[in-house]
């Protein structure tokens, strides 16, 4: 690890050569999504690590924005105008921003973030499987089509139905922050049947006995899937060496604190968050092994075929490493 880590700082510090008098910024905006998939963001942001880490490198003081995002596509589109450095992205965001920026701004992975099963949950009895989906079923996720979860119902459809009924399912799926899906799941009538969630909402859904798990990611996978990575622009990086470099320091140290200590992170993701979940519930999730906090990207690869072979992907890389910026590869042992 420690060697892994020296040859981070080593990329990083190469990128910190002279480039004449230009300043670097002293604004860093970074985009969340919502749950405790972000708690690093929330770590970092109350105990102000990345300011910490800049003035240590030399850029003195800086402000850092945190602004919370429905899913990967808002924040593509936000990444792709400007209004924001610092994305974080499913293994479809990340595969989409890429190929649509190769070759102009070059979107790339700075950083694995984590990893953590996605679950499909339905609140009808009538359905035992995705083979019972009717026509009047509604099931929300984050981003229909694109998200992560989008594409893991498109690869669950493939399996149950057939490789060219991939999108058997999508027009039964409606974009929806996790906190408004899972009002609607615990709340009374509506349409929404399912939920195609993440954590913590969707083990809070489950503590509702006519709420059961049909669908697990895990079910699909053989390996780590990395729930996030963390994006940001080839220019970024080239003229904000220091500020990249803080940000990622500042990313592994919230890291470090969350695997230290995981009650006094739930404490401060709740405070950030204004999550009204018990923290004991909090705990709940944290303690389920398949939710980890660390900075190694993983399952691009599946994903790439997939969408390559379905036609949702028209340019994919040859090697999925092309994603991702060296420091990134290095940290996952790339």
């Amino acid at each position: 690890m420690v060697r892994g880590l020296a040859v981070v700082v080593a990329l990083v510090g190469a990128l910190a050569l002279p480039q004449g008098a230009r300043a670097e910024a002293t604004t860093l905006r970074v985009a969340k999504q919502f749950g405790v998939a972000y708690m690093q963001f929330m770590v970092m942001e109350d105990q102000k690590m990345i300011e910490k880490q800049a003035k240590a490198s030399g850029l003195g003081d800086i402000t850092v924005e945190f602004n919370q995002f429905r899913s990967s596509d808002v924040m593509n589109d936000a990444l792709l105008s400007g209004s924001v450095d610092f994305v974080s992205l499913g293994i479809p965001g990340i595969i989409t921003i890429w190929s649509k920026t190769k070759g102009t701004i070059d979107v790339k992975g700075a950083t694995g973030l984590n990893v953590s099963p996605l679950m499909l949950l339905v609140r009808d009895p009538s359905i035992k499987s995705i083979r019972d989906f009717k026509e009047h079923h509604k099931i929300a996720m984050p981003a229909v089509k694109v998200s992560m979860q989008a594409i893991i119902l498109q690869m669950a459809a493939a399996k149950e139905f057939g490789e060219a009924k991939f999108n058997a399912l999508d027009h039964l799926t409606v974009s929806m922050a996790h906190p408004d899906a899972t009002a609607a799941m615990l709340g009374g009538p509506s349409e929404i049947a399912a939920n195609f969630s993440s954590a913590p909402f969707q083990y809070r859904q489950m503590k509702n006995p006519n709420i059961r798990r049909i669908l697990t990611s895990t079910d699909l996978f053989d390996e780590p899937l990395s729930f996030n990575v963390i994006a940001t622009t080839s220019r970024f990086r080239r003229d904000n060496p220091k500020l990249y470099g803080a940000f990622l320091a500042a990313l592994k140290e919230a890291t470090d604190f969350i695997n230290a200590d995981k009650r006094r992170a739930a404490e401060i993701y709740l405070k950030v968050s204004k999550d009204r979940t018990p923290i004991e519930e909090i705990m709940e999730v944290l303690a389920d092994p398949a939710i980890q906090y660390n900075l190694k990207a993983g399952g691009m690869q599946s994903f790439i075929s997939f969408m390559a072979k379905v036609g949702t992907l028209k340019n994919p890389p040859a090697d999925w490493k092309e994603m991702f910026f060296p420091e990134a590869l290095a940290a996952t042992g790339g």
